[in-house]
């Protein structure tokens, strides 16, 4: 352990937004944390009980970088950290295996429009945030033709719908949004949005080019082999059980230690079981559902032909995306808050109920239709709803992202804003409001339960 930069336990915070009163605690593994609930489509589709999954750190090791955590983030922060700094050792940690969180979980959307902010009248302004938002997106179609990437990309834009008056007048708001920016976009009634898209319960569709869909596990475990190529130390099935922050970060993990100057945590939902950002997030917990592949008939009888990325314009909003085999992926239609900042890799049945309400609902044509999967996952708000990424620690030698709670695309771009940080550069995406943006306390844990109930209440009640 290191002797002087090790922080001292006196239940003081030693730096923002990490507690050392974690560094007393026993027991350091939250129990079936790293379950493979095998019932994730995605899973299946790259055949993860199957696959290789790389073996656990052993021993005592050091390198120069150490990344905790083998999601989106984590893979984007190596591979840019490595193209910054080739000789240095890069070594990654994950727990599971690369893509076994939100990354491999999610509904399957790309959407290039998510770090746009808020309306500018610079022009200046407008062209570094459309250039810094697209990016996430342009960095995966380059792992696609550059690396060859399978992922079932499918660049078609998205559709947003309304189910009644008041979703029309967001859906006409997002509409001069995105035209502040110069984005054109398309709203759709009566025939036209039946051209798209057919549902007896959505009364408008605004058309957005700006977006794809993808397999988010293919993605996932496609830049696992793209970072491993290019040089970088990918230890999967290594729970990390202690950091302690230094001039010397010391990793503990349950098989082994490493420590590196530089430390990357890329954990999002499970920072805060390793003391970090701790009442300053909300872990929440969302569920997908995956049909059986649709026949030419049901297809047809719901005009999905265009294949965008559909969501609706509730507070609680459903999502949906269509498969490369025509199944249909549904996620969202409300969210769960587990006591005590609880993780959910599994399933919840009475989500699982609303999701699958929500699909017969919007498609009563479809009636019959099998579901054939079911799982969960977790990400992670903030009281902003706005993510964050920077550096933080008493040496400035901690990088983050946190926050990721919607936005595939976004969290590339993360792994692009850690390793300039870490260069020192200073550009549109160092410069950009997401950079050590404040994160808001979010309250006791014992108060956000009950925070958390009501406004799902609230949010339901108001559509």
């Amino acid at each position: 352990m290191p002797g002087n930069d090790a922080p001292a336990l006196d239940g003081q915070k030693i730096m923002k937004y990490f507690s050392p009163a974690h560094l007393r605690s026993r027991n350091l593994r939250p129990p079936d944390l790293y379950e493979y609930y095998s019932d994730n489509f995605w899973f299946k589709t790259v055949d993860l009980e199957n696959q290789k999954i790389n073996e656990t750190l052993r021993g005592s090791h050091n390198a120069d970088v150490v990344i905790v955590g083998g999601g989106y983030t984590g893979l984007s922060a190596a591979f840019h950290i490595r193209q910054k700094f080739p000789q240095k050792r890069i070594v990654l940690l994950e727990g599971a295996c690369c893509g076994y969180g939100a990354s491999g979980r999610n509904g399957g959307f790309c959407i290039a429009t998510d770090l746009l902010g808020e309306v500018s009248t610079d022009p200046e302004e407008i062209r570094n945030r459309l250039e810094v938002s697209f990016y996430g997106m342009n960095f995966i179609k380059r792992m696609i033709s550059e690396y060859g990437l399978e992922c079932d990309f499918q660049e078609n834009g998205m559709l947003e719908v309304a189910l009644n008056k008041k979703h029309v007048r967001r859906l006409e708001e997002l509409r001069d949004y995105f035209a502040s920016f110069g984005l054109d976009t398309t709203l759709l009634q009566g025939k036209e949005l039946e051209s798209e898209i057919k549902s007896p319960r959505f009364v408008a569709g605004l058309r957005e080019p700006y977006g794809a869909i993808l397999n988010p596990a293919k993605l996932a475990r496609g830049m696992k082999r793209v970072v491993e190529a290019i040089g970088v130390d990918v230890f999967e099935r290594t729970v990390v059980t202690r950091i302690t922050p230094g001039r010397i970060n010391h990793v503990d993990t349950e098989l082994g230690e490493i420590r590196a100057p530089i430390l990357v945590l890329a954990l999002n939902a499970y920072a805060n079981k390793l003391g970090f950002f701790k009442n300053h997030v909300f872990p929440i917990s969302v569920f997908q559902i995956a049909t059986e592949p649709l026949s030419e008939t049901q297809l047809e009888s719901i005009g999905w032909r265009n294949r965008r990325g559909l969501s609706d314009m509730r507070t609680l909003f459903s999502y949906l995306v269509l498969t490369v085999d025509n199944r249909i992926v549904m996620g969202g239609s409300g969210f769960a808050y587990y006591d005590n900042d609880a993780l959910c890799s599994g399933n919840d049945k009475a989500f699982t109920r609303r999701v699958i309400k929500d699909l017969f609902s919007f498609f009563p044509q479809l009636e019959g239709l099998r579901i054939e999967h079911a799982w969960g996952g977790t990400t992670t708000y903030t009281l902003s709803k706005t993510p964050a990424v920077g550096v933080l620690g008493d040496h400035q030698n901690i990088y983050y992202g946190v926050g990721l709670s919607e936005g595939v695309p976004t969290t590339q771009t993360f792994g692009r804003i850690i390793a300039d940080l870490m260069a020192g550069e200073s550009n549109i995406f160092t410069d950009h409001y997401v950079v050590n943006n404040r994160i808001p306390y979010a309250g006791p844990t014992k108060l956000r339960g009950m925070f958390g109930r009501a406004a799902y209440w609230y949010w339901d009640k108001m559509g």
